[in-house]
């Protein structure tokens, strides 16, 4: 299953249940709400056992949001990939 597939199937669940937000900015509060549970499996000296499931969250949400505005995140990560490369390192401390 390709990270498009992946959305379209989390959203149609999220959907159902009734956990879904059809405003951008609802979904990017809920998208940083997962960022702040994924920072508090990582206070310690290791991360928990749950950070795994936590980056999890973070991807599933932002699959939700992109595919509910049709943003082919396959085509898009790649070309951002792309575009890091291409950048190199510029600006940045090697």
């Amino acid at each position: 299953m390709n990270i498009n597939e992946i959305g379209d199937k989390h959203r149609a669940w999220v959907l159902s249940v009734g956990w879904g937000t059809e405003r951008p900015l609802e979904s990017l509060a809920m998208i940083a709400s997962e960022v702040g549970e994924a920072v508090n499996e990582c206070r310690g000296e290791e991360p928990t056992e749950k950070l795994g499931e936590e980056l999890a969250d973070i991807i599933l949400r932002t699959t939700v949001l992109a595919r509910r505005y049709g943003i082919d995140l396959d085509a898009t990560i790649a070309a951002k990939m792309e575009k890091n490369l291409q950048r190199g390192t510029r600006g940045r401390i090697k």
